[in-house]
């Protein structure tokens, strides 16, 4: 592995090395780093991180993609384009039927303006993260998909994003202004 990336990687594969110890080694640690950090990267530069032929790059990236492990994906700087974006923590009412919160996962999924979303164990059970154009936009966005699903939602909480510096493990924007 050349010192540049040695350097660049050491201290998160020290991590990544310990907790996916027992499914991914060395190569496909460095593999999935250099396609995190650029997802276009060409497998001739893969193999000179990961210090392995080309046709084992190549060979083991698409292992790691057809596995299911890694995705390669672009996604929207939402500072860059000056857009809101908020987090949305749900907490669902008590004694609901398994089918009226699958129906809910299902709508949330099909809502254009929720980029992610994760389940959880504890005070909330959902974490919606919603973006739009405006952030006047954006509550009114959200209120009206809670709403249309007033008959589950318990409470929800509006975490408004003003700044996300590191997407990923990327820093996003060094140089920002405040």
């Amino acid at each position: 592995m050349p010192d540049s990336k040695e350097a660049k990687y050491k201290k998160e594969l020290e991590f990544y090395r310990d907790i996916l110890k027992d499914y991914l080694d060395e190569v496909d640690l460095l593999i999935w780093l250099a396609l995190r950090d650029n997802g276009r990267i060409s497998d001739t530069e893969l193999a000179k991180i990961a210090n392995v032929s080309v046709p084992t790059a190549r060979r083991r990236r698409m292992a790691l993609e057809e596995k299911g492990i890694i995705r390669v994906r672009g996604f929207l700087v939402f500072d860059k384009l000056k857009l809101s974006s908020a987090d949305v923590l749900v907490k669902f009412k008590p004694c609901l039927s398994k089918e009226a919160i699958k129906d809910f996962i299902v709508r949330a999924l099909e809502e254009p303006r929720i980029y992610e979303m994760s389940e959880y164990i504890g005070e909330y059970d959902i974490l919606l993260r919603f973006f739009e154009k405006d952030y006047r936009t954006l509550k009114e966005k959200i209120e009206e998909f809670l709403t249309e699903n007033g008959s589950i939602v318990e409470r929800y909480t509006i975490l408004a994003n003003i700044y996300t510096p590191k997407v990923f493990s990327e820093l996003v924007d060094e140089n920002r202004e405040d």
